[in-house]
């Protein structure tokens, strides 16, 4: 089932469908709070703060194209929340490899020391964009929602950040 039938039968009262519309995001947007803070713990409640808010406002939830990007929207304000909070710094490089290690989606993805070490070089805005794009596979205007900038913005980020790893790359062979 689709996630706008599933929203939809939610606000007409059917909240046993809210098990299923969680289950099937619930890895990702898990991975994805990961990535952004770099600690399990904070990671899972982050995620559970993630699914609370969509719980809390689902009233007001208005349509959109794809449910996805509001929900990775969701969790990335989230997240910048509990960084606030918490002052910490992204963990890199060591991060990554972790993540690499550990979901099985981003084991497909071979991804060498020296990729690493170019995303390492990005600021964290690009290397946002970077990852949401090639990792999670979200198209340049879903990446514009979830980090609520304009399209141009998302368009730059992903160039400079690709123009910065190229020469990192270039520079290290």
């Amino acid at each position: 089932m689709r996630d706008s039938e599933l929203i939809k039968r939610i606000k007409q009262g059917e909240t046993e469908l809210l098990d299923v519309l969680i289950e099937s995001h619930y890895d990702g947007i898990y991975r994805f709070c990961y990535y952004k803070l770099g600690d399990r713990e904070a990671a899972y409640d982050c995620a559970q703060e993630t699914f609370l808010h969509l719980l809390r406002y689902m009233d007001t939830y208005v349509e959109q194209k794809r449910f996805k990007a509001y929900l990775y929207r969701i969790a990335g304000n989230v997240c910048m929340d509990w960084f606030r909070k918490n002052s910490v710094q992204f963990a890199g490089e060591e991060l990554l490899e972790t993540i690499v290690r550990e979901d099985s989606e981003l084991k497909r993805v071979e991804l060498s020391d020296e990729v690493l070490r170019a995303l390492q070089v990005l600021s964290p805005v690009q290397r946002d964009v970077v990852i949401l794009h090639f990792f999670y596979d979200f198209k340049l205007r879903e990446i514009a929602q979830i980090t609520n900038v304009p399209m141009s913005t998302v368009k730059s980020r992903l160039k400079q950040g690709m123009d910065k790893m190229k020469a990192y790359m270039e520079r290290s062979r």
